[in-house]
């Protein structure tokens, strides 16, 4: 038989694998092309998450808990806030930024909310230093890769200045600039917004009754998932209609429901494995080891999307990269 130590760090892995690897199908360029609405990619999220949260019923009892339902309404507005960072911030910076927040977060709820039992307090400290240090050079990386230069008609036409003396063109650059920088500073603080709230993720799951243990917890997570979004919704398109006076957002079923319902197997999935990461290693290892799925995410970034090209960019990732298993190693050895 498998020591905990040893159950908790494989489905460590295993969550690692599948949050790491959630936000790709919301890089989908249909998606993104047809600026499918956050809220309305949360709803075919939330469904997958429903559906799939009573899969664990074929092997457990059904055992309801309101904690689950604050899970789920703390994820649902996390979700929210995910889906509008990897969109305007991009999935490297994004993941890296929430991934660092959320280590720290997890493990004062851990060692000093919940006093799980740590070996060594400051060396586990300087092992999510090194941590996030690597999570921050990631991050770094990201966000000095070169932009290509768009090429495009207008540059090369003369300038034509206004009556103030100032070229038209160049006022349209730095319009743009300025909307693109606002673009990304929105989605940098939803990745903030994020990274608080998934470091007290597992916190409701660490408050439920003795009766329902490990993955039993899931069931009543999915119920609340599907209420606050139900609940979520209305309030949101009446916003929008009557407030806003704006058209409501498609539902883009045809190029949504598949990228978006992936998305929802993907991190349920994720979240399956990370309770046991949980109930084996304790929120303030365990949660922090989860966190590693930002080696994923920035891999992903980098083969598939393409996000780094430039060997320094991608030099300095990898040694990040080696920063980040470092600290895992060294929380592994003082943590447990």
């Amino acid at each position: 038989m498998y020591s905990e130590a040893t159950l908790g760090a494989l489905a460590g892995l295993a969550s690692c694998l599948c949050f790491g690897s959630f936000g790709v199908p919301i890089k989908n360029p249909k998606v993104i092309a047809a600026k499918v609405d956050p809220v309305v990619f949360q709803c075919y999220k939330t469904t997958a998450c429903f559906l799939s949260s009573f899969l664990v019923l074929l092997y457990v009892d059904f055992k309801f808990t309101w904690w689950g339902v604050l899970g789920a309404f703390i994820w649902v507005f996390n979700g929210i806030f995910a889906i509008m960072a990897v969109q305007m911030a991009g999935l490297s910076v994004s993941q890296s930024l929430w991934s660092g927040l959320s280590i720290f977060v997890s493990f004062v709820w851990g060692a000093y909310v919940f006093h799980e039992p740590i070996k060594d307090y400051n060396t586990s400290i300087a092992g999510l230093m090194v941590m996030a240090l690597g999570m921050v050079g990631v991050g770094y990386a990201s966000a000095m890769q070169p932009k290509a230069h768009a090429h495009s008609d207008t540059d090369e036409l003369p300038l034509i200045t206004d009556e103030d003396g100032q070229s038209s063109q160049g006022n349209s650059k730095y319009a743009q600039k300025q909307s693109e920088g606002k673009k990304v500073a929105t989605g940098l603080a939803c990745a903030i917004y994020v990274g608080v709230a998934n470091g007290s993720f597992m916190v409701p799951f660490k408050k439920v009754p003795k009766t329902v243990v490990g993955i039993e917890y899931l069931p009543s997570f999915g119920i609340g998932a599907m209420l606050v979004t139900l609940c979520i919704v209305p309030v949101y398109f009446g916003f929008i209609k009557f407030v806003q006076a704006r058209p409501l957002p498609s539902f883009h079923w045809d190029i949504a429901h598949k990228p978006a319902l992936l998305t929802g197997i993907l991190w349920s999935s994720g979240n399956f494995f990370s309770i046991y990461t949980t109930q084996f290693l304790g929120l303030a290892v365990g949660w922090p080891l989860v966190q590693c799925q930002l080696l994923v995410s920035t891999a992903w970034g980098i083969l598939y999307f393409r996000e780094l090209t430039d060997t320094y960019s991608v030099s300095v990732t990898c040694v990040s990269s080696v920063f980040v298993l470092a600290g895992v190693i060294i929380l592994g050895l003082f943590g447990l």
